[in-house]
């Protein structure tokens, strides 16, 4: 099966499948693999009934749901791959649909605890411009971490005021920003990055001139949470969330912020709908005269 799974990863790489979903992948077949050599299964010849007893197995596991569809996904994509590649004569899970739940929404923060977090930083260094420009860029654009830590020098237009983002599946957009950004990333690159950077390309450099990481950034992002006691609030995609919040708030449509959160489906969009829906209420409940008179 090893020979196999080596094709399929092959085949996500001409996908232009990112590192972290290869890993994913990786990860997730590792298991599957394991699952069939405890139950002596060949995955030439699976079943419907194999699968469910595999989706069991991981819930023995106490994976979280959203991990388990995961998994699970990634098992009928191969097989899908499988079939596609004439490894199989059919796909046995063709028919087979996800287990599905009720995925979390997403939590903001209020417009005060952003900018107690982005005034937490105390500009006293190099990093901490850095780490500032850093904070502010993801608030002010709704990025994804992982994109705003691939950006290099050249992805920053400062005239026009935007970023040529790369997404998921290497695709790219262009997201903007306002005036107050523009300002801070020129005096960024004119003084701390030419210091930090030592000559290199990238945007987010760590301390030692190399990219910074993800855990790097998280905990950036964590440490000056805590410095404002809002570090229980704060997770990975805390500004992105937030920024689609407040955008949303703020009267942005749903398209459009589909195309600056660089969701392929606006189905993605409209979950971040939800979280403000009692604001729209008490909007409405506040300024239609009839809503009025019912208090």
């Amino acid at each position: 099966m090893r020979e196999v799974v080596a094709e399929f990863k092959a085949y996500l790489v001409m996908k232009n499948s990112s590192f972290n979903t290869l890993r994913a992948y990786e990860h997730d077949l590792a298991l599957f693999e394991e699952f069939l050599k405890q139950r002596d299964y060949d995955y030439r010849h699976f079943s419907p009934k194999e699968y469910d007893e595999f989706l069991n197995s991981l819930s023995d596991r106490n994976l979280s749901p959203a991990t388990v569809q995961r998994i699970a996904a990634t098992v009928k994509s191969f097989y899908k791959f499988l079939n596609l590649y004439d490894y199989l004569p059919y796909n046995p899970l063709e028919e087979v649909s996800l287990p599905t739940y009720e995925k979390p929404l997403p939590k903001a923060l209020s417009y005060e605890e952003v900018v107690s977090i982005l005034n937490a930083v105390e500009v006293s260094d190099n990093l901490r411009m850095r780490d500032k420009v850093l904070l502010e860029l993801l608030y002010a654009t709704g990025i994804r971490i992982s994109e705003a830590l691939s950006l290099n020098v050249l992805d920053v237009h400062l005239r026009d005021r935007y970023l040529r983002v790369s997404g998921k599946g290497n695709k790219e957009r262009v997201v903007p920003f306002h005036g107050r950004m523009a300002t801070l990333l020129r005096d960024y690159l004119q003084k701390a990055h030419r210091v930090l950077s030592r000559g290199k390309p990238y945007l987010f450099p760590n301390a030692r001139g190399g990219r910074l990481s993800r855990v790097g950034a998280w905990k950036i992002v964590k440490h000056y949470a805590s410095l404002v006691g809002l570090s229980h609030k704060v997770h990975p995609h805390v500004f992105r969330h937030t920024f689609a919040t407040h955008m949303l708030i703020g009267g942005c449509d749903l398209r459009t912020l589909q195309e600056l959160l660089g969701h392929t489906s606006v189905t993605t969009t409209e979950r971040y709908l939800k979280v403000f829906l009692p604001q729209i209420y008490e909007v409405y409940t506040n300024s239609h005269p009839l809503a009025r008179l019912e208090g």
